[in-house]
């Protein structure tokens, strides 16, 4: 076929691409790097914060369950401003892709935003370990230390059994019970709280020797012994409700953990989306010669 000098060929066109992968590791360092030490500046202040919440003085210290949805709070904003600087930071300096589509672009960025909160999560995690927080660490030892040092104090001046025994045992200037049955009299009611009621065999023998020992009658020593019982009781059930709000706390604080960390996830990935935005939106691309 003859050609006219209006004809025009299209020869193929062979793009060089340059063989590299799609995930630049600069700017997912750079952010995670930026992440963490925002984390790192917040989570001393709100260590600071935290510390001012607790005392010794168990009256003046704030309740676990404000202290925990506190905390959790805190953590939510530290890591979604965190993550969300990170990412930002490594959507804007992520080289743009000339081979790609808008639709692409923002993919690719919110994945890089993605790398950025997994990476600075290891980092926190490696930081968290090491002498940054060694302020925060030894200030907080030092509440716990002191308020479990109240705690301590204030068990054994108030051990419920050992005052139940006291009460029980009181010999109003008799001879007073030996230590062999005072041990009897614990036994005792250690098997009534374990079994929800003092057995009437236990009720009578126990009265039948306070009653001898402490010259009252035994009338007198069963009202002793009901009412230390039914001090016991009430103790038990204290650190029942106790254990079980300890659990409740745990379990909203683990929840709270996973919800703080999935916001981060997504706070990355779409501040890095942003970033990336506002990258192609300021590039100049220059004419070609």
């Amino acid at each position: 076929m003859s050609m006219s000098g209006t004809d025009v060929v299209v020869a193929p066109v062979t793009v060089n691409k340059e063989n590299r992968s799609y995930v630049q590791w600069g700017p997912i360092i750079g952010g995670a790097v930026i992440a963490t030490a925002i984390s790192t500046i917040m989570t001393v202040f709100g260590s600071a914060i935290g510390l001012s919440m607790v005392s010794a003085d168990f009256e003046r210290s704030s309740s676990a369950t404000a202290l925990a949805i506190a905390g959790a709070l805190w953590a939510l904003w530290v890591m979604a401003s965190a993550t969300m600087a990170g990412g930002y930071l490594a959507g804007r300096m992520r080289q743009p892709s000339f081979d790609a589509n808008g639709e692409e672009r923002r993919v690719r960025d919110a994945i890089h935003g993605l790398l950025v909160w997994a990476t600075g999560a290891l980092l926190i995690t490696i930081v968290a370990t090491s002498s940054l927080f060694g302020a925060a660490k030894t200030a907080a030892n030092g509440v716990a230390n002191a308020g479990s040092g109240v705690a301590s104090l204030v068990s054994q001046n108030a051990d419920p059994l050992a005052m139940a025994l006291d009460n029980v045992m009181r010999a109003n200037g008799q001879q007073p019970p030996t230590a062999q049955e005072r041990d009897e009299a614990s036994r005792i009611f250690v098997s009534a709280l374990a079994n929800g009621k003092i057995e009437q065999g236990d009720r009578d023998y126990l009265a039948s020797r306070l009653a001898a020992r402490s010259g009252i009658s035994e009338q007198d020593a069963q009202k002793r012994i009901d009412d230390a019982y039914a001090r016991l009781s009430q103790a038990k059930e204290t650190a029942k409700q106790a254990a079980e709000r300890a659990r409740k706390i745990a379990v909203l604080t683990a929840f709270l953990t996973a919800a703080a960390l999935l916001v981060g996830a997504a706070a990355a990935s779409w501040a890095a989306t942003l970033g990336g935005e506002h990258r192609d939106e300021n590039l100049r691309i220059e004419p070609t010669p």
